[in-house]
């Protein structure tokens, strides 16, 4: 049974092996003249030494190394219990009574280790967020996600303004108030030391609609922020004013502005290079104001609209970019129009999508290509970016045969 445990092979995914490889070849030359030169040959991984084993472990989630080695023997338990290691909880599918015994086990004793915490159950996320001791007692943590977590508990997340390394966090809410939407609002934009921020208030298509005033002098650090709400533009202006030192923004569903009235950012985002936007009923007037308020310094441009045929205006493109958007590279552009109608529209695409390959596109290095619906008119047109940016998903909508 022992020579059994000595041969144990620990399987990892193929991201493990890619940093396993990285880990290797990084190590220093000197560090492999040391093995090779020790005395005992390395047959076995018990016989690797104590900050190699730490090393090894950093790739892999607490719980995962608590099961496979504490119970090897006693060298390894103490490794587990006794070390500063950093701790990564990974909680998806688990039972209430597991978790509670993996709570009561695992979280509590090692809270003050704990790096990452991720935890997709809602009564999980519950029992951690359930009293202000349990989150203070997360001194190390850097990264936090929650999903799922109930209503009467969101008003907890106020206390992670205590958790001075808190840099990353993702929650999904599965209901909630409109005034339980401002207080989550404001409490995030009070974390210290937060730098990327992932956020799902109820369902995708729940309007997040803030009654945040714009910021005055208060502001946050995030540097990278995802919304997977529909926003209108009112309230992401809104939202901005707080991010001065953004670099990456990310909207799953971006449409109009609830107030018609002309709207002005008077921030100017230095930082921001990257945007991912996915425009919903959105003209391509306000599009433009968009790209004059915030797009000065971009660098990439990620984009699918649907429907308004002025985002087929290759002039118009040419003369929003030469004028407001001077420093793009990357323009990663899909554009999706639903033929059901009679009339012949198809010549008219065709004559827009001819001009996208004047002398501006080419130099740039900016491809594209159609796909046609399936018979004439009815189906989908898809006019979409190709290389040099290889594609792995595509946004599709209604049916196609």
């Amino acid at each position: 049974m022992e020579q059994i445990k000595r041969q144990r092979k620990i399987s990892t995914d193929d991201s493990n092996d890619v940093k396993r490889k990285k880990f290797h070849s990084a190590r220093e030359p000197e560090d492999s003249l040391d093995i090779n030169l020790s005395t005992k040959s390395i047959s076995y991984f018990e016989d690797l030494c104590n900050e190699i084993i730490y090393e090894i472990f950093e790739y892999f989630d607490f719980d995962y190394i608590y099961e496979t080695f504490s119970s090897l023997n006693q060298r390894f338990l103490n490794l587990i219990i006794n070390s500063n290691l950093p701790v990564k909880i990974n909680i998806s599918s688990v039972s209430k009574p597991n978790f509670q015994r993996y709570y009561t086990n695992i979280i509590i004793p090692y809270r003050q280790r704990i790096k990452s915490l991720r935890i997709t159950n809602s009564f999980a996320a519950d029992i951690i967020l359930s009293s202000q001791d349990n989150i203070s007692k997360l001194t190390r943590l850097e990264a936090l996600i929650f999903t799922n977590i109930s209503p009467s508990y969101i008003r907890n997340l106020q206390y992670l303004i205590n958790l001075p390394k808190l840099s990353s966090l993702t929650i999904t809410n599965d209901g909630y108030t409109k005034t339980e939407e401002t207080k989550f609002c404001h409490q995030i934009f009070q974390l210290p030391v937060l730098k990327y921020c992932n956020i799902l208030l109820g369902m995708d298509y729940t309007l997040l609609v803030s009654s945040l005033p714009f910021a005055t002098n208060k502001y946050s650090l995030i540097e990278d922020l995802v919304i997977k709400n529909y926003i209108p533009l009112d309230t992401l202006y809104t939202i901005l004013s707080y991010t001065p030192h953004i670099r990456r923004l990310s909207l799953s569903y971006l449409v109009e502005p609830e107030k018609r009235q002309n709207m002005t950012f008077s921030i100017t985002l230095n930082n921001l290079t990257y945007i991912s936007l996915k425009l919903t009923s959105f003209d391509f007037h306000h599009f433009e104001l968009l790209a004059k308020d915030l797009f000065h310094n971009l660098q990439v441009l990620r984009l699918y609209a649907s429907s308004e045929i002025t985002y087929l205006d290759a002039n118009r493109w040419q003369n929003l970019i030469l004028s407001h958007i001077p420093n793009l590279t990357i323009f990663d552009f899909q554009y999706v129009y639903f033929l059901w109608s009679k009339e012949d529209m198809l010549s008219t695409y065709k004559n827009l999508i001819q001009k996208f390959t004047s002398s501006f596109w080419i130099e740039r290095q900016w491809f594209f290509s159609t796909q046609y619906p399936y018979r004439k008119n009815a189906g989908n047109l898809i006019f979409f970016s190709v290389k040099p940016y290889k594609r792995t998903t595509f946004r599709l909508s209604g049916i196609m045969k």
